[in-house]
């Protein structure tokens, strides 16, 4: 029997993701949930996740999603903030900085640490693992830093974290590093095939966890349109969220599941 750890990063980007969310995690139709605590909606966001996950207990994990890029998010240190003002960087402006080891290390580490604390305040708990948005956990500059930063958090149970590639020696040296701060790598498996039809996906999971590894990490992206949703995305992700929301609810899915002797982790 194979586990897989199938899970959504993007809670707190929109009230229709955050309902989704909930609902799957809270019915065992997701077994890791992470948090953006850079959004404007975390703030208010955070309390009913907090009780789901005092609902569910060890079902499901509960982690962050560090972010230090990208749209709909903004800094949460001091000193990135003065800096940056209500925008992150874009992840060209990373990857290329990080490419010339120009990355601003000393903000990054102290944004780092203030995206985990905010996480850990208030939902009373330490995450159960850690992903970085946009696969930027592939930069070993980077991917240090917030190693490092987990470190000097010090948390009772050190967090899994979340392989951003699926194999290869990256993958291989990002679990070296990762393992020399005490941290457990989770590998990458194909996230889940991005179509808006519900019969589609539904034929196309049947085959879609061969050949992953044990606890390899599923990415989902499930929700519900809603006016902010429908202001930030186009219809044709929205129509895709929605659909992946009907078939992880739906009882064919963990039909499917039992064919293929994969359980959720």
């Amino acid at each position: 029997m194979k586990r897989i750890t199938l899970g959504a990063l993007d809670y707190g980007l929109a009230f229709g993701v955050d309902r989704a969310l909930r609902d799957l995690a809270e019915h065992g139709r997701l077994s890791a949930v992470g948090a953006l605590v850079t959004t404007e909606l975390w703030p208010r966001e955070f309390r009913p996740l907090q009780e789901v996950a005092d609902t569910v207990g060890k079902q499901v994990l509960f982690g962050i999603t560090l972010a230090f890029s990208g749209d709909r998010v903004a800094p949460v240190s001091t000193r990135m903030q003065d800096i940056y003002g209500e925008r992150m960087l874009t992840r060209e402006q990373i990857n290329r900085r990080a490419f010339f080891r120009l990355l601003p290390d000393e903000l990054l580490f102290e944004e780092s640490l203030a995206q985990l604390a905010r996480y850990s305040v208030l939902m009373q708990r330490p995450p159960d693992f850690v992903a970085v948005r946009e696969g930027l956990l592939a930069r070993m500059s980077l991917a240090r830093i917030v190693f490092k930063a987990i470190d000097r958090a010090d948390f009772e149970t050190p967090p899994l974290v979340i392989s951003p590639v699926r194999s290869g020696f990256k993958t291989l040296r990002l679990a070296r590093v990762a393992k020399s701060y005490n941290l457990q790598v989770l590998p990458k498996g194909n996230p889940l095939p991005q179509t808006s039809d519900v019969e589609e996906l539904q034929g196309l999971l049947l085959n879609h966890f061969d050949g992953m590894s044990d606890r390899s990490f599923v990415a989902a992206i499930p929700g519900k349109s809603d006016d902010r949703l429908m202001r930030n995305e186009p219809r044709k992700k929205i129509a895709i969220r929605e659909c992946q929301y009907e078939v992880l609810k739906s009882t064919r899915f963990f039909q499917t599941l039992d064919r293929k002797d994969v359980f959720l982790n």
